[in-house]
C-alpha cells in the first residue's frame, strides 16, 4: 500500500488509480473491480482486472521458484 501510494505521488497519478492498484495487489482482481464499480470509477474496472490477474501470474511463478529453491 505504501509502495502504491508513494509511486503514485512520484509519478503524479490520480488517487483513484493508486487506490485501485493497491486493492488489486492486496485483494485480487475481483475485489478491485467491485470497488471500482461501487465507487463509480467504471473506467478503472479493466485496469483493475489486468493488474490483479498479472499479480496472480507473477506471484504463482515466484512462489514456485522460491519453494523449489528452498527444497520445500
Amino acid at each position: 500500500m505504501i509502495f502504491c501510494f508513494g509511486a503514485s505521488k512520484i509519478f503524479k497519478f490520480n488517487l483513484e488509480d493508486a487506490i485501485i492498484a493497491s486493492n488489486a495487489n492486496i485483494g485480487g482482481p475481483t475485489t478491485a473491480a467491485g470497488m471500482a464499480i461501487s465507487q463509480g470509477w467504471v473506467d478503472l474496472v479493466g485496469p483493475a482486472m489486468l493488474v490483479g490477474t498479472f499479480g496472480y501470474v507473477i506471484g504463482n511463478y515466484l512462489g514456485t521458484i522460491v519453494a523449489v529453491s528452498l527444497g520445500l
